[in-house]
């Protein structure tokens, strides 16, 4: 059987570290070079001196998370982690959130996963729809997941906007398994 990891998509790792740069450039000019501000400074305050020692904190705390974020956006961009596995044990997502470990969802308690779209405030979100058994009961999961919401007690739905793979991909390869698992069950109830 084919297993699936899902990451998120780098796109979101390379924009962190490009705003980590420009906090960086800014709070740098803050601290160092006067070219923008000083430039600034003159055509607002006519010359004045306006640079006082809470800037300077500010332009500190500026440089600091700058750097985290680039740093954080280069990590995520060179060793990216899992979002959703598609294994033969289940479904693994990451409900918990980004550094916690991914939660098992067991095939047994899945009656169907579907590449649906969410409403959010007007807009239509991609996510996939993953629908649990009515007698399975609802697994020990998060009351307000990370990257996901709970439509009723039955419906968990995972924004998938930026997935490296597409939802569809994912819902083909999980109905396989059910399929499978579904299979297995008839045949063993039939021995």
């Amino acid at each position: 059987m084919e297993t699936i990891t899902v990451h998120n998509s780098s796109r979101r790792g390379w924009l962190i570290v490009l705003v980590g740069l420009v906090l960086v450039a800014l709070a740098l000019d803050l601290l160092v070079w006067n070219r923008l501000v000083a430039d600034l400074a003159n055509r607002v305050y006519q010359g004045e001196e306006v640079l006082e020692a809470r800037e300077r904190v500010w332009a500190g705390i500026m440089l600091a998370a700058g750097v985290i974020l680039a740093l954080w956006g280069v990590v995520s961009c060179i060793r990216p982690r899992p979002v959703m596995i598609v294994a033969p044990a289940g479904l693994h997502v990451a409900l918990r959130g980004p550094l916690k470990p991914l939660d098992l969802l067991p095939w047994e308690s899945i009656e169907a996963v579907l590449p649906q779209p969410v409403a959010d405030d007007g807009s239509l979100l991609r996510s996939l729809t993953i629908v649990f058994h009515p007698t399975a009961g609802r697994p020990d999961l998060p009351h307000d997941p990370w990257g996901a919401r709970w439509t009723g007690s039955r419906i968990l739905r995972v924004l998938s906007s930026d997935w490296s793979v597409r939802a569809e991909v994912v819902s083909v390869v999980s109905n396989h398994y059910l399929t499978h698992m579904a299979e297995r069950v008839e045949v063993s109830n039939s021995v």
